[in-house]
């Protein structure tokens, strides 16, 4: 399944927009901006994602092969007690 370019551009969008605020208020919507575009593109990472994004999207205002912003928030628990970093 290939999520629709629109819908995927918006989501990185607002990913881009919420990380690039820096602020830990905010750090929920950035996680779940960053859930979202993961989900849509089948990857576990952003940077997987947007790497998928600029494969499926080539025309897409995508950060380059550097990393997208990230947003210091702490861990949070991926089930079974593990912890995973949010980027």
């Amino acid at each position: 399944m290939v999520p629709d370019p629109s819908v995927l551009q918006q989501t990185v969008d607002r990913y881009l927009a919420l990380a690039a605020a820096e602020d830990a208020a905010a750090a929920v919507s950035v996680r779940d901006a960053a859930y979202t575009l993961c989900v849509l593109t089948g990857t576990r990472t952003v940077e997987e994602a947007m790497t998928a994004v600029r494969v499926l999207c080539p025309g897409s205002r995508t950060p380059g092969p550097s990393r997208p912003p990230r947003l210091a928030v702490p861990t949070v628990e991926s089930g079974a007690g593990q912890t995973e970093s949010i980027s």
